[in-house]
């Protein structure tokens, strides 16, 4: 099975209501996908966005390993992997938090 890990940490000002994170998808050994993404967390429409953003680079990083195995995970599953990721680091003022995912 292969492997989808996702690292996620907090960038930028830790006290503004903006918050941004970097995050990496790679899977199995292949080269990682890195996406910065940034939004403010009363704006649903940014959160949103940068969840799709992520969906397509995870995706992107399954592809590297498998192209057929990146079409298997829906958006929905990539999309709350991403995000429990995401808020896993949230408070830990850039340490690096990591997940994975079988797909």
């Amino acid at each position: 099975m292969t492997e989808l890990t996702c690292t996620a940490r907090r960038i930028g000002d830790y006290e503004s209501r903006t918050e941004e994170y970097e995050l990496t998808f790679s899977a199995d050994d292949a080269e990682p996908e890195t996406l910065q993404i940034k939004y403010q967390a009363a704006r649903a429409f940014e959160i949103t966005r940068s969840l799709d953003w992520a969906v397509e680079t995870a995706r992107r990083a399954i592809a590297r390993t498998d192209p057929d195995l990146a079409k298997s995970p829906s958006d929905e599953t990539l999309t709350q992997f991403s995000w429990k990721t995401l808020q896993s680091a949230k408070y830990e003022e850039g340490e690096p938090k990591t997940s994975t995912l079988e797909v």
